[in-house]
């Protein structure tokens, strides 16, 4: 496996996911280690995603709810019934909407995609076709190790 072969591989699935659903405009992919959400890699169309951050899973119930149930979750800013860290982290970053998806690899959470979006939310179809990438990504994954 070459160094670069995963951010790739992350880099293309995040510009994917972005180009294939209306009104999404970034996504991150992130390597979950133990506690740590540490982000790999980005794609936005919006200039307002910054790379290279870190982040505790467990100070945002609802990711880590994502990736130990490994089920996709959407939230929307306008919920009122949405977690209030996550609203509060989308608010600050300048989205309406986002979803996470857990990126599986040999049977474990590997990371998290999160793809971010305005007002509308992600359809159940958004959601059914993140989830396929996300699948065909965890499988190219194993194929790395």
């Amino acid at each position: 496996m070459t160094p670069s072969a995963v951010p790739q591989l992350l880099s293309g699935t995040a510009r994917r996911l972005v180009e294939s659903h209306d009104g999404a405009t970034a996504c991150v992919g992130s390597r979950v280690i133990g506690d740590l959400l540490v982000d790999l890699t980005q794609h936005s169309t919006s200039g307002r995603i910054e790379s290279g951050h870190e982040y505790l899973v467990s100070d945002f119930p609802l990711t880590q709810q994502v990736i130990e149930s490994r089920e996709p979750e959407v939230v929307v800013v306008s919920d009122p019934a949405a977690d209030p860290a996550e609203t509060e982290l989308l608010r600050r970053i300048g989205y309406e909407s986002l979803l996470m998806l857990a990126l599986e690899a040999n049977g474990d959470s590997w990371g998290l995609i999160e793809v971010y979006g305005d007002e509308r939310g992600f359809s159940d179809e958004d959601v059914n076709t993140a989830t396929e990438v996300a699948a065909e990504t965890g499988r190219k994954l194993e194929e790395l190790a």
